[in-house]
């Protein structure tokens, strides 16, 4: 009998360590799409719309939403499109892109679609200048990234979330406004996205801080050069 439920017992302390280890890797996941680079720039242009910036409330709800379909369709529609057609093509083996040399072509497309809308909301006079800055900035950062990328897988994850770091202080500073929760809320969550990439065995830790960097350097010197 005794020896019946120590066999349960750790029947079931194995079981336990194998849902947890699952759970684990299920948040892993979630966080890592959730926050995927692609989705940064629409949730960062959702983010500066309900902020008190006179210069970007002046557009009205209506121009603020057309903006954000424009973004929606440049950022993620389009760039998930294109990968779609790539792995079918086979340009790609997987939507995670663990081979750097897959990610030259996706990023180079990225690039473009970027760049059309940076310079549509730049060629737009009514558009204040954090509009486009905030389409320039994740385009400048793909475009260091696909330059480091002939040496170094550098995390694109990590990458965004410096750069989502980055923005929320410069327009705190700039603007004097008050979102240091949001500030905080966001460091809390570069960390875990981090610490998911990293258990998904996506990125060495070089490729990780080095992303992380990069973000930051991007986004700060742009955005203070701009604003």
């Amino acid at each position: 009998m005794e020896a019946l439920a120590t066999t349960l017992n750790l029947y079931i302390c194995i079981l336990s360590i194998s849902i947890i280890n699952k759970m684990k890797k299920y948040l892993a996941e979630s966080f890592s799409l959730s926050f995927h680079p692609l989705f940064l720039p629409f949730y960062i242009m959702l983010f500066a719309f309900v902020l008190p910036i006179f210069e970007v409330q002046t557009l009205g709800s209506s121009l603020q939403f057309y903006i954000l379909i424009i973004v929606g369709l440049a950022t993620v529609l389009l760039p998930i499109a294109s990968m779609v057609y790539f792995k079918k093509k086979g340009i790609i083996s997987s939507f995670e892109m663990q081979n750097k040399d897959e990610r030259t072509t996706p990023y180079i497309y990225t690039i473009i679609h970027y760049g059309i809308i940076t310079y549509l909301f730049y060629s737009i006079d009514i558009f204040p200048v954090l509009i486009p800055l905030l389409m320039a900035i994740p385009t400048l950062i793909i475009i260091t990234l696909l330059i480091l990328n002939t040496q170094l897988k550098v995390s694109a994850h990590s990458a965004g979330m410096g750069s989502l770091n980055a923005i929320l202080f410069v327009l705190m500073q700039t603007y004097y406004l008050d979102i240091l929760i949001p500030l905080l809320v966001s460091l809390l969550l570069s960390i875990i996205v981090i610490a998911s990439r990293k258990y998904l065995k996506a990125h060495s830790w070089s490729e990780i801080i080095i992303g992380y960097a990069v973000g930051i350097t991007v986004t700060s010197g742009l955005a203070y050069w701009i604003l």
